[in-house]
């Protein structure tokens, strides 16, 4: 008996132990962006309509099984200017016509709308084959445990801002990404560290206005946690969606 109750003893007790290992395998870096877009919104960014209004624009992001309309649109001197930029091709509006740009003009418009609709719907798309992801070192803000997961672009499927870095801190717990920063090269280069605050789900799909940060000495973005946590980081602004709108559509989108 005594033999026979040691022999299951052991069994349990390494029973238990891979358990236990297995539950604390650390995940790969693609484990956790799928974990955190699932929790973000998940199915529910493959058919969808977003809108919201941000700094006097108003943006509109139509996307349908990897087909995608994103819109901003203001008023100025000339009369109603829409921006559009969808999987074929770029163009501006003002009124009902078609106004031609040159290369430049274009790069800074296409730049202006698709990069508030990124930051507005991340992490959605992080997940996608052209995004290259490596898992760094996990850290500690504020007392909350979170993995570091550096992205950056391939120069064939990233656009012309393939060379920017972007680091993701998302919580091990929860998977919710609340801090991101980013290197950028336009405007002279340099980078922003990100803080999100006011969380709020529209239609399942979780939305957040960020602190943005920059920093005034030579640091690279993966080492801006550090920077944050010893209040080294200038507050420059305040990104906030205002009047955030969602459609779900289970089929896809119709023109």
């Amino acid at each position: 008996m005594m033999k026979g109750g040691l022999c299951c003893f052991v069994a349990l007790v390494l029973v238990t132990f891979t358990s236990c290992g297995d539950h604390e395998k650390e995940l790969t870096a693609d484990e956790i962006i799928q974990k955190a877009v699932k929790r973000h919104g998940g199915d529910n960014y493959d058919n969808m309509e977003v809108e919201f209004d941000f700094r006097n624009r108003h943006f509109r992001a139509k996307i349908s099984n990897g087909e995608y309309v994103y819109e901003r649109s203001f008023k100025s001197d000339n009369g109603w200017v829409t921006d559009i930029w969808s999987n074929k091709k770029f163009k501006r509006m003002v009124g009902e016509k078609e106004i031609k740009l040159d290369r430049e003009d274009m790069r800074t418009y296409r730049t202006a709308t698709n990069s508030v609709i990124y930051f507005a719907l991340l992490p959605f798309n992080l997940d996608d084959p052209v995004v290259n992801r490596q898992l760094m070192r996990s850290v500690e803000i504020k007392g909350q445990p979170y993995y570091k997961v550096e992205i950056t672009y391939g120069e064939n499927g990233g656009g012309q801002d393939f060379e920017d870095v972007y680091i993701y801190w998302i919580h091990k717990e929860n998977f919710t990404v609340d801090y991101l920063a980013y290197s950028f090269n336009i405007n002279g280069g340099g980078v922003r560290f990100r803080e999100a605050y006011n969380q709020r789900e529209v239609e399942g799909i979780r939305f957040q206005d960020y602190m943005n940060y920059t920093i005034e000495e030579d640091f690279p973005a993966h080492e801006l946690d550090y920077a944050f946590v010893t209040n080294k980081l200038k507050l420059v602004s305040k990104i906030e969606l205002e009047n955030v709108e969602v459609r779900l559509f289970p089929q896809p989108l119709a023109d």
